[in-house]
């Protein structure tokens, strides 16, 4: 009976004692002062990105049976060209002569902020040092702010990764939780014919490595990082957003070709010329480079005694808080600059193709891609009548004159140039 109450009082005791787990933070723990030496915050690096291309329009596939009959033989007669042939099967054919056109003012900016401690081994056996291998960055806000006169605001956030994750995300604020989950799975072994040894383990982990927030107005974004037990907030963070530019309105065009069956071989024929407005970033005084504002907010919790275990609940830590503040550049003026081109010539002074409507309204003429630039001028060059060069309702103006074919020693100077 003696011994029973002995064993009945020391689980007693068991019982009643705290658990010592790793859940908890820190052994003990003291606010110091500001440190601003002790974090770098960095933009890496950013991508400006075109917006996606809304087709207008249908394809061959969206036809019925018998419209799709036909149009495959109009094709094969336009395009004889295996290649060609295949390639115009896939096309996309405007409505009502309309043009798709890349949307130029709104762009997807990706950014890659770069976070890291400033590490100094040298004072690593030093007691006064703010420095041990087993410090982290706990709390971290960074802030990116456009200059008013950019003539730029930001419209949306899209996605935020880190390398414990990534999240879509698709709205003005945000507040998540990044979560890792591995599901680990050995399946059943063969030794042998005769033998059989069969082993099915199944382990799912789900641990939550940040805490994060982030807001978004016109002007500025900020972003709220918050690492839980033994997560450091250093390294490589991408964000990416919509940005939108003040804009000015465009023309561009659209050459419309077909390939027609001249005395036995077949030639390429301009036929139209259809001109479409297009919203495009605001350049007049723009800067080279633009700049943005960063702003640094942080928490650094230094390792005062016990750094050499991998608990943290055993740890006297230390806090410091930091703040820096910096200019860095997003991007310079030839990331969004649209890439239009022209016909023309650089010397002895700069001119360009134009296109004259018989109402006498005159407009440049200017092309979204390359290749359409190119083999307008590959139809203006192959031309041998002396007239002037007109596409249906559109005379071809340069220099001030109407372009001719034949006599015109300026024609043979005009090259594809880009517009900007």
């Amino acid at each position: 009976m003696k011994n029973l109450c002995i064993l009945l009082a020391g689980g007693t005791i068991l019982i009643s004692q705290p658990g010592c787990t790793s859940l908890e933070r820190f052994k003990s723990a003291t606010y110091m002062a500001q440190d601003n030496t002790l974090v770098e915050v960095d933009l890496f690096s950013t991508q400006l990105l075109q917006g996606e291309i809304v087709p207008t329009g249908g394809s061959l596939w969206d036809l019925s049976a018998g419209a799709q009959t036909q149009f495959v033989q109009i094709l094969d007669r336009r395009y004889p060209e295996n290649g060609l042939f295949i390639d115009a099967l896939g096309r996309q054919y405007p409505e009502s002569w309309t043009l798709p056109v890349q949307d130029q003012i709104d762009k997807k900016l990706r950014m890659v902020f770069t976070v890291r401690k400033n590490r100094d081994y040298t004072h690593l056996s030093d007691p006064a040092s703010r420095f041990s291998p087993a410090d982290r960055i706990e709390f971290i806000v960074f802030s990116l702010t456009l200059p008013d006169s950019s003539g730029l605001r930001f419209t949306q956030w899209n996605r935020y990764a880190t390398e414990y994750g990534e999240i879509e995300i698709g709205d003005i604020t945000f507040s998540r939780n990044l979560t890792f989950e591995a599901d680990g799975r050995v399946d059943p072994v063969d030794i042998n014919p005769r033998f059989n040894l069969g082993r099915n383990e199944e382990q799912m982990v789900r641990s939550r490595y940040l805490k994060l927030n982030g807001t978004l107005d016109e002007r500025s974004i900020e972003i709220r990082e918050e690492g839980t037990r033994e997560v450091d907030l250093t390294g490589n963070v991408m964000a990416d957003v919509t940005l939108r530019f003040e804009g000015f309105p465009e023309r561009i065009t659209l050459p419309l070709f077909e390939t027609e069956d001249s005395e036995g071989s077949m030639k390429s024929e301009l036929k139209a010329l259809v001109l479409k407005e297009a919203l495009v970033p605001r350049m007049k005084d723009a800067p080279d480079t633009i700049l943005a504002r960063l702003q640094v907010e942080y928490i650094y919790r230094h390792v005062q005694s016990g750094w050499k275990t991998y608990q943290e609940w055993d740890d006297r830590v230390e806090y410091y808080s930091g703040w820096l503040e910096k200019d860095v550049p997003l991007f310079t003026r030839k990331d969004y600059v649209p890439d239009f081109f022209c016909l023309g010539r650089e010397v002895p002074e700069k001119k360009i193709v134009t296109v004259k409507n018989l109402h006498g309204g005159e407009y440049p003429l200017q092309f979204a891609d390359y290749n359409d630039a190119s083999r307008v001028l590959d139809w203006i060059r192959s031309r041998d009548e002396q007239d002037p060069l007109e596409v249906g309702q559109y005379t071809l103006i340069f220099g001030g004159m109407p372009l001719t074919a034949v006599g015109d020693a300026g024609r043979q100077q005009l090259k594809v140039m880009p517009v900007y």
